[in-house]
């Protein structure tokens, strides 16, 4: 019975396994710089505002504007989003880097260009940031375009979307920053264990999307016990928020 439950888990979400995996085997085998794991998921964050921006053109163009709303205001989001988001991730990716060059040697922190030429050509940077742009690509296409996922969907909830994944998944990156008051060195152990917790929340955020009780039972908590109609807009922007 365990093992079917397990089965059937892997079975949802068997992109995010095999992404952790082939990362996970590239650090094992020496192809990949421990520090390449931790800029290549500072670098995902641009990635997630590009694919999101792809998600609000779509929405946008296929759904007709609510109340007090037009299509030149609703596109018009669109650069705000991206300006709001691109602040947003620079304040937070200046701060990591900066943490991170402190203990190492090969970068400075001022922030010059030679240290993103550096980055770029950490071993195996440019691998893993392949890896996870064609993850976010494919699941564009299958989980979103081809669907039509795009069709009936709240924009006001997309527009707020990735903020939430993105500030667990920076967050998550203190774990290797810690491992620098021990070492001076972001170590094979900090990446696995840096790979294996941001799996971990990417596999619970799209479970929880995907299990409809789950999302009932934190809208409740959420809803205002005096406005029970709310409910159903709730769930639907918790699995917005959630799903990935």
């Amino acid at each position: 019975m365990k093992y079917d439950f397990f089965k059937n888990k892997l079975q949802n979400n068997p992109s995010i396994i095999a992404n952790a995996l082939f990362l996970i085997a590239l650090v094992l085998i020496g192809k990949v710089d421990p520090m390449a794991i931790v800029f290549a998921y500072v670098f995902e964050t641009i990635i997630i505002g590009l694919v999101h921006v792809v998600k609000l053109f779509y929405i946008i163009r296929n759904n007709k504007p609510g109340k007090r709303e037009s299509k030149v205001g609703n596109f018009l989001l669109i650069p705000f989003f991206i300006i709001h988001y691109g602040i947003f991730v620079a304040i937070q990716s200046i701060f990591l880097y900066t943490a991170f060059a402190i203990n190492d040697d090969r970068f400075s922190t001022s922030l010059s260009f030679s240290n993103f030429v550096e980055i770029f050509h950490l071993e195996g940077f440019k691998l893993v940031a392949l890896s996870i742009l064609a993850t976010h690509v494919a699941s564009l296409y299958f989980s979103f375009l081809k669907t039509k996922k795009y069709e009936n969907q709240n924009l006001g909830a997309y527009m707020i979307k990735p903020y939430l994944r993105i500030f667990m998944q920076q967050f998550l990156a203190i774990i290797p920053f810690l491992f620098l008051f021990f070492t001076n060195a972001v170590g094979l152990t900090a990446a696995i264990l840096l790979i294996i917790m941001r799996t971990i929340l990417d596999y619970y955020l799209t479970t929880i999307a995907k299990d409809s009780k789950k999302i009932k039972a934190l809208a409740i908590r959420i809803m205002d016990q005096n406005k029970p109609e709310e409910l159903p807009k709730i769930e639907a922007t918790l699995k917005v928020f959630f799903e990935e």
